[in-house]
């Protein structure tokens, strides 16, 4: 099997609503204002439904409940915004049904994801591209799980691999791994290609075309989340982290700033659920 024939299997290029995409695109305008957002947002009933579920959720709630999105809009945030919207547009473009764990996977793709931002805060990268690099990463995973269901079923009974071997996996069995798909969705959904790079290159940054800084960003940012995934957030996690891949992080004020991401998974986890 080559790319072009999974993709030819699935019954149709899973899409992002046209609203979500005209909102992504608001969200990395300089010029656009929390006003504007929130108008755009109440077009899509499902965004604006989460929108005002998640600024009345107990992490965001003032002293009175928001009644409209343009409140909960100004509650929550342009970054919270984004995230959510982003998460929203995602989650809701693919349906697998190969016993795959898909809350489970959104919930580690957010970790990836919020985790290359405070990377990016660090190295003083674009802090929204690497969010969005982040949520992406493994986003060909899903169209695996979708348009080659006996393979991917197979995969599913198996043990949990680290990421670059079960890429290897997919590569030896298919012929290509997730980065690969997971790169070429991106480019038939026209993201930037800063973002097909960061997601085909991630485990071999340094071959990345042009600037290789953000498909280094989701190679470190995935190395974390593995880490913190079987240590937690602890001085041994922190340790397996030393070496080429991590010489220009501060892994210090990495993990200061880790016990934060993990409590935003929980209100993501409860988004989704």
């Amino acid at each position: 099997m080559d790319i072009e024939s999974l993709f030819a299997q699935l019954h149709a290029l899973p899409s992002i609503p046209k609203v979500a995409q005209e909102l992504i695109q608001q969200f990395d305008n300089p010029s656009s204002s929390l006003e504007s957002v929130a108008r755009n947002i109440e077009r899509d009933p499902v965004i604006a439904a989460k929108v005002l579920r998640l600024a009345n959720s107990p992490r965001f709630r003032g002293s009175r409940e928001a009644v409209s999105v343009e409140d909960a809009a100004m509650r929550l945030g342009f970054n919270t915004l984004r995230t959510l919207v982003l998460a929203s547009a995602m989650t809701g473009a693919f349906k697998v049904d190969t016993g795959f764990d898909l809350k489970g996977f959104w919930i580690g793709s957010f970790r990836v994801a919020s985790i290359a931002r405070g990377l990016a805060k660090q190295l003083k990268l674009d802090t929204d591209a690497a969010f969005t690099c982040g949520m992406m990463h493994n986003i060909g995973e899903l169209l695996i799980q979708t348009g080659a269901p006996d393979f991917a079923r197979r995969m599913n009974r198996s043990p949990k691999r680290e990421a670059a071997a079960h890429a290897a996996e997919e590569t030896l069995q298919l012929g290509f791994g997730y980065p690969e798909v997971g790169a070429e969705l991106a480019r038939r959904w026209q993201l930037p290609e800063l973002i097909q790079h960061a997601i085909a290159f991630q485990a071999r940054p340094t071959q990345a075309p042009g600037d290789n800084r953000y498909a280094r960003l989701v190679a470190q940012a995935v190395a974390v989340a593995q880490c913190i995934e079987q240590d937690g957030v602890s001085e041994h996690a922190r340790q397996n982290l030393q070496g080429p891949l991590f010489e220009e992080v501060d892994l210090d004020k990495l993990f200061e700033a880790l016990p934060a991401v993990l409590e935003a998974d929980k209100a993501f986890a409860e988004l989704l659920g």
